[in-house]
């Protein structure tokens, strides 16, 4: 079955004002921080994003590749990256993981994973980061919002 499935216990599916649903853990907050829609765990150690844009030239592949190979400019101590092409409901989609040094405040190195689709005219992009010790829970949560991630309309995009 290629469509969304239900939140796990533990975790509440929210309706975003920009277009989508997906399941976030329970005691998540919400912050648009323009382009990016953000769900925080208390103290930001897992931070959740999800990114909705236009088609990128070359479409998900492409994007992730380029985000791979500018990683160093962008995140301090940029390391153990890859990008891996992929499926997510039966789009074509990249999965890019990597670890960096994080950044101030941010309790130390952190790990991200980050898949971007395109799927109705748009691009998506879900990622989480969080504290590289809580690398196993990271994937958990990261799992379960792509899992869960449904399109209900074609969003604005900015």
């Amino acid at each position: 079955n290629p469509g969304p499935t239900a939140a796990p216990p533990g975790y509440g599916t929210v309706r975003d004002p920009q277009g989508f649903a997906l399941a976030v853990p329970d005691g998540f907050t919400r912050a648009y921080e323009k382009p990016r829609v953000y769900y925080y765990s208390a103290g930001k150690r897992f931070r959740l994003g999800i990114r909705v844009r236009p088609p990128q030239p070359g479409g998900p592949l492409a994007m992730l590749r380029e985000a791979h190979r500018t990683g160093p400019r962008s995140y301090p101590g940029y390391r153990d990256g890859r990008v891996t092409a992929t499926y997510h409901q039966g789009h074509p989609a990249a999965l890019w993981e990597f670890t960096w040094d994080g950044g101030a405040g941010g309790g130390g190195p952190r790990h991200t994973y980050d898949m971007s689709w395109a799927e109705g005219g748009r691009t998506y992009d879900v990622w989480i980061s969080a504290p590289v010790a809580d690398r196993a829970e990271a994937k958990r949560h990261f799992d379960t919002a792509l899992a869960t991630f449904q399109v209900l309309r074609t969003p604005a995009t900015g």
